[in-house]
């Protein structure tokens, strides 16, 4: 189970104040329409046997102003439940607590007040059909159930034993009391269904959303697909058909060579990417985190791209101490550190500059920046670096991307427990800031 779904398993409270104020609204107006409910039926209830008591029992008037009188309180207090609003859903269970203690008070009264030796029972009946339904139809949360059933269970053992002692209404305590463990059993039962379902039902909204999301992922793919790398394929055999003809010379074929390696370069390393979220979201990643050096594995990167830097004449920069280490997964951060040199490349004009620097944070973090001194990215767009996108800035040279590399990176990133951000300016270069811990 998410973190964000945890709860405590003996108060039923989600753990998470978001995740339990929105379960309390999910709940509301079901409450709130039990509650009703359970008002109607009481005030009905009350003026029935009013009747009764008239018409069989030929009651005094001390019991139909017992009777009357809650039946008008709790047509006042359903009443008040129509001003109720979903930002205010704690009214809901107060309004219970505050029903469920009047009604006990208000027959704990009425059996104070009567002598009849036939009325014995009566009280410990009622509180049993309180307990009742406190804990099922009130649709009061578990632990309010518990907190006004337990007042009602030890009220009337101290009003039995030390108040109005009787030797039948003590007998009744052992029933009272299994009657008491039963609701407050069916209470947290009923609870905790509700917590599970709705635990349930937010889980596959984010699981249909996650696919939604990969669904427009995909679409947008195959379109990258479609365009970036079918571009260079193309034009690959017009060249060489054009070569077999006889139609071009030997000097425009090595310039044409040229320009179509540096597409068959940048498609390359979007297949390479492709590759990489492909197998991060059908299969998943293992991230098995070793001690990185972060020296070396640019060092080895910047041979890579040596010949891409010598055609742009742009100049790398390397500043950090030989044995500066992170503890990540070599395969992702191999994948992240060449997406963000070479998205610098791509921004950098000719004859500028990327440095790539390090430093030590206090809190057992590294700090690894690349900086180029390219066009840089307005701030509206910042936002949009980290999606899939095909509008996309155009680099110095005619190169486009669709954002997945920066997607990858923002993911493996987090999969290694670091943080990534970005600092630019519109004609001053861009900051590319990673975060990964140290150990």
């Amino acid at each position: 189970m998410s973190k964000l779904y945890q709860y405590n398993l003996f108060t039923l409270w989600f753990k998470n104040p978001e995740t339990e104020r929105k379960f309390n609204l999910s709940c509301f107006k079901e409450d709130l329409h039990a509650l009703r409910f359970v008002i109607v039926l009481g005030t009905a209830l009350s003026i029935i046997f009013i009747f009764i008591d008239v018409f069989r029992y030929q009651a005094d008037l001390v019991s139909i102003a017992f009777r009357g009188g809650m039946a008008l309180i709790l047509l006042v207090l359903g009443s008040l439940t129509f001003l109720f609003r979903e930002h205010k859903y704690q009214f809901t269970q107060y309004m219970g607590l505050l029903i469920a203690l009047f009604i006990s008070s208000i027959f704990f009264l009425h059996y104070h007040f009567n002598t009849d030796p036939a009325f014995d029972i009566f009280l410990s009946n009622i509180l049993m059909v309180v307990i009742f339904i406190t804990s099922t139809i009130m649709g009061m949360r578990f632990r309010y159930a518990l907190v006004v059933n337990t007042i009602n269970f030890i009220a009337y053992i101290l009003y039995i034993e030390n108040i109005n002692y009787s030797a039948v209404a003590e007998r009744q305590i052992s029933q009272l009391f299994v009657i008491y463990m039963v609701g407050i059993l069916a209470s947290y039962l009923l609870d905790r269904q509700k917590m599970t379902s709705f635990i349930n039902k937010n889980e596959l909204d984010l699981e249909v959303k996650k696919v939604e999301e990969l669904n427009n992922i995909k679409n947008k793919l195959f379109s990258i697909i479609s365009h970036d790398l079918r571009g260079p394929v193309v034009s690959l055999k017009g060249i060489l058909g054009l070569y077999k003809k006889g139609a071009v010379s030997e000097d425009e074929f090595k310039q044409l060579t040229n320009d179509l390696e540096r597409d068959l370069n940048s498609s390359s390393n979007l297949l390479d990417n492709l590759l990489a979220w492909s197998k991060s979201q059908l299969q998943g990643l293992e991230i098995n985190k070793s001690t990185i050096q972060l020296n070396t594995e640019i060092n080895e990167l910047k041979k890579l791209f040596d010949s891409l830097l010598k055609s742009k004449g742009i100049s790398l920069n390397i500043t950090m101490p030989k044995y500066h280490h992170i503890s990540a997964d070599k395969e992702t951060m191999q994948i992240v550190l060449r997406n963000l040199i070479s998205n610098a490349i791509k921004f950098t004009p000719h004859g500028g500059q990327i440095t790539i620097s390090a430093r030590t944070n206090p809190k057992k973090s590294t700090e690894l920046s690349i900086s180029d001194s390219g066009i840089g990215i307005p701030s509206e767009k910042i936002d949009q670096l980290f999606v899939i996108n095909r509008d996309h800035l155009i680099g110095t040279s005619s190169a486009t991307g669709a954002g997945i590399g920066l997607l990858l990176v923002k993911e493996f990133v987090e999969l290694n427990n670091g943080k990534v951000s970005v600092e630019s300016s519109v004609g001053k270069g861009t900051t590319f800031k990673v975060v990964l811990p140290i150990t």
